[in-house]
C-alpha cells in the first residue's frame, strides 16, 4: 500500500553503486568525496484541523502557519583574414585534450578507452545513447521528469476588465490635474537606492478603496492557492516609473517563493517612454561553463528574458532568478509611465479541500511519506527549489486517483555537478535528481490509501516539498 523507503534509496544507491565500461565514461582518476548540505524538513508535519475565514481550505499540515491570507496580506509587513596578421588559435579539441575537471587527458589514453570526443561542459550522460544503452543492459532504471521548471508564467487579462480598470482609474484620478492638492497626493514614497532601485512607490491597501482593494487582493490569493499552492501573499505595492527609474539586477530569496507583477501600465505598445520591462537572467548564464561555446557570442537577448508589462497582464517568476526592471527613459508623466503591483505569494503550506477530515489523514499521509523523507536526504544539498503537487482523493475508496504537478522550481545546485563529475571519474552515473525526485512523489503519494467519508465525495490535497 505504501512506498517503501527501499525504492528511492535503492535507485540512488544503484546508481552510485553501478560501473559503466570505461569506453563509456572517462577513466578514473579520483576518490570520492562527500558533500554536505541542507534539506528543509520543516514541512514534514502530523495534520491537524484549521479553519480558514474564507472557508475555502479546511485542513493542512502544520510547520508552517497559515494564518488567514487576508490577514497574513495585512500583518506581513533571470580563419585569418588575408594578409592579416599571423595569429595562433589553440583548439580546445588539438592534441592536449582535457577531461570534466580540466585534468589533461593522454590521446592514447583516450583512444585505448574508445573516447571519440571529449566531454563538452554541458554533456548529459542521461542523453547520450552509449550510456543510456549501458544502464539499460545492467537493468537499471533511466527515469525521466515528469514535469518541466516553470520560472516564467504569464497571465494575461488576470483581474476582471471591469476592477483592472477600475484600479486604474483611481490613479488617472489622483493624478489629473497636479495643480490640485489632496491627502492621496502625499502617500508616495520616492525610493532611491544608488545603483540599484530608482521609483515612486506607495501601499496599494492604503491608497485603494476598501472594497475595490479587497476584489484585488482575493484575486491574488485565490492563483495562489489554486495555481501555486500558496496560502497568503506579502503587502501588495503599487510603483510608478517615469524617466530615469529603473531597478537593476537582484535576487529576493527571502520573501517568499514566487515574485508576482501586475501591470496597470495602459498602451503598453504605444507608450511614450522606452524600456520598463521586467528583466530575468535566463538559466543558461547562472549555468554559464555548462553550455560555453568559444566560437559563440551572446547578446542580451541571450542572456536576459524581457517579459513586457501590458495592462491587466500578471507576470509570475522564480524571485532566485536574478531581476530588475529595465530603466525608463522617456516620459515623466506619472499617468504615462510604468504603473505596477507587485509583490510575493508565500506560505506554500500543505492544505485539504474537501470532506476528508485532515485528522483522520493525519496517520496514512504521515506514514505514506516517511520513507520519502528518509530517503531524500540521500540527496541533501544537490538541489534545490519548490516542488507542490495536488492529488485528488476519492471519498469512496480513499485511493488517490489524479496528481497534478501545480509548480516546479527545482534545480540541480553547483554541488550535484561536483558530485556528477567525480561519479562520472570513477565510472559511476550519478542519477538525474529532478528525475529521481519527481517519480518518487508520485510514487509515494499515488500509493497512500486515505481513509473514506460517508458522503463519498472527493477531496483534494495540496502539497508542497521544499529544498533549500
Amino acid at each position: 500500500m505504501l512506498c517503501q523507503k527501499a525504492s528511492l534509496v535503492g535507485r540512488l544507491q544503484t546508481h552510485l553503486a553501478t560501473k559503466l565500461p570505461a569506453d563509456v565514461l572517462l577513466p578514473a582518476r579520483s576518490k570520492p568525496k562527500r558533500y554536505a548540505g541542507s534539506l528543509a524538513k520543516g514541512r514534514r508535519r502530523p495534520v491537524e484541523e484549521v479553519t480558514r475565514q474564507d472557508g475555502r481550505v479546511n485542513g493542512q499540515v502544520p510547520g508552517v502557519s497559515s494564518p488567514s491570507p487576508k490577514t497574513s496580506a495585512r500583518q506581513a509587513g533571470q580563419g585569418l583574414p588575408p594578409g592579416g596578421p599571423a595569429t595562433a588559435v589553440i583548439d580546445t579539441v588539438g592534441p592536449t585534450r582535457t577531461n570534466d575537471l580540466g585534468a589533461d587527458v593522454d590521446e592514447d589514453e583516450a583512444e585505448d578507452h574508445g573516447l571519440d570526443a571529449v566531454r563538452t561542459p554541458d554533456w548529459d550522460p542521461w542523453t547520450d545513447p552509449e550510456v543510456v544503452d549501458a544502464l539499460r543492459q545492467q537493468e537499471i532504471p533511466v527515469l525521466e521528469e515528469l514535469t518541466s521548471a516553470t520560472h516564467i508564467i504569464v497571465n494575461d487579462g488576470f483581474l476582471p476588465e471591469v476592477d483592472a480598470c477600475a484600479l486604474r482609474g483611481v490613479f488617472d484620478e489622483r493624478f489629473a490635474d497636479p495643480r490640485v492638492i489632496h491627502p492621496e497626493r502625499f502617500l508616495w514614497d520616492y525610493w532611491h537606492v544608488p545603483d540599484q532601485y530608482t521609483l515612486v512607490r506607495t501601499q496599494a491597501q492604503v491608497y485603494f478603496p476598501e472594497d475595490l482593494y479587497q476584489r484585488l487582493e482575493d484575486a491574488l490569493l485565490t492563483y495562489g492557492e489554486s495555481h501555486l499552492g500558496c496560502r497568503a501573499i506579502s503587502p501588495i505595492w503599487m510603483s510608478y516609473y517615469v524617466d530615469g527609474c529603473v531597478q537593476e539586477l537582484h535576487c529576493d530569496n527571502p520573501h517568499g517563493p514566487f515574485a508576482f507583477v501586475l501591470s496597470l501600465t495602459q498602451d503598453w505598445d504605444q507608450r511614450e517612454f522606452t524600456g520598463g520591462e521586467t528583466m530575468i537572467l535566463q538559466p543558461g548564464v547562472l549555468n554559464y561553463w555548462r553550455s560555453y561555446e568559444p566560437r559563440k557570442g551572446l547578446e542580451m537577448q541571450q542572456l536576459v528574458t524581457r517579459v513586457p508589462a501590458p495592462f491587466n497582464r500578471l507576470t509570475v517568476f522564480d524571485p532566485r532568478f536574478p531581476h530588475g526592471v529595465r530603466q525608463v527613459h522617456g516620459t515623466r508623466d506619472p499617468r504615462k509611465g510604468r504603473l505596477v503591483l507587485h509583490g510575493w505569494f508565500t506560505e506554500p503550506a500543505p492544505f485539504f479541500q474537501g470532506p476528508l477530515d485532515p485528522a483522520d489523514a493525519e496517520e496514512a499521509l504521515n506514514e505514506g511519506l516517511a520513507p520519502l523523507w528518509d530517503a531524500l536526504e540521500g540527496i541533501s544539498g544537490l538541489i534545490t527549489g519548490t516542488l507542490i503537487v495536488r492529488v485528488h482523493i476519492s471519498g469512496r475508496s480513499g485511493s488517490v486517483t489524479d496528481l497534478k504537478w501545480l509548480a516546479d522550481t527545482l534545480v540541480e545546485v553547483p554541488n550535484h555537478d561536483r558530485a556528477a563529475a567525480e561519479a562520472l571519474l570513477e565510472g559511476r552515473v550519478l542519477p538525474r535528481l529532478r528525475a529521481l525526485v519527481h517519480n518518487e512523489v508520485h510514487d509515494c503519494l499515488t500509493a497512500i490509501t486515505f481513509p473514506t467519508v460517508p458522503s463519498g465525495e472527493d477531496s483534494v490535497l495540496t502539497y508542497p516539498i521544499i529544498f533549500e
